[in-house]
């Protein structure tokens, strides 16, 4: 996939979208030196190519009783095309795996759940992922305290 040529106000319209995505056209347009309409051109030009993909609200995890986030990391017994592609089917279907990374080195992939406490999590891991066909090794990781947490990217 190719990158995109950003120039600086492009980036600076970025950056601050990434922190704000609610900001009104007008204060982006203040804040990155351009006429709103020029602004609102760039912004659109960015979500056309697919530079922003979308704009999201961020949930506070205690609030909604997701404050335990485990990582858990997964060994397939075969690596065919087929057992890949089986396990990241299976994992699609539970809204508690947040990301799902295939990793080189000695796992196969990397998972983030969110769950209310370390009982769904147990009930998780039993009921949903070890009973998925084909893994050899599961190895969960509770997280004691974040340090941090971000969305934005270096732009």
């Amino acid at each position: 996939m190719a990158t995109i040529e950003l120039d600086k106000k492009d980036r600076k319209i970025l950056s601050i979208l990434q922190r704000q995505a609610h900001i009104p056209n007008s204060e982006l347009a203040e804040q990155v030196h351009l006429s709103p309409s020029t602004c609102l051109r760039r912004v659109r030009r960015l979500e056309e190519l697919g530079v922003i993909r979308g704009y999201v609200a961020l949930l506070d995890k205690d609030k909604i009783g997701r404050s335990l986030c485990v990582f858990v990391r997964v060994k397939l017994d075969h690596k065919s095309r087929a057992d890949v592609e089986r396990f990241e089917q299976e994992v699609l279907k539970y809204p508690e795996v947040t990301e799902c990374h295939v990793v080189m080195g000695e796992d196969d992939f990397l998972l983030k759940i969110m769950v209310a406490d370390l009982n769904e999590f147990q009930k998780f891991l039993l009921d949903h992922l070890t009973a998925i066909p084909g893994l050899s090794t599961v190895i969960s990781s509770a997280v004691l305290r974040q340090v941090k947490s971000t969305t934005e990217l270096p732009v």
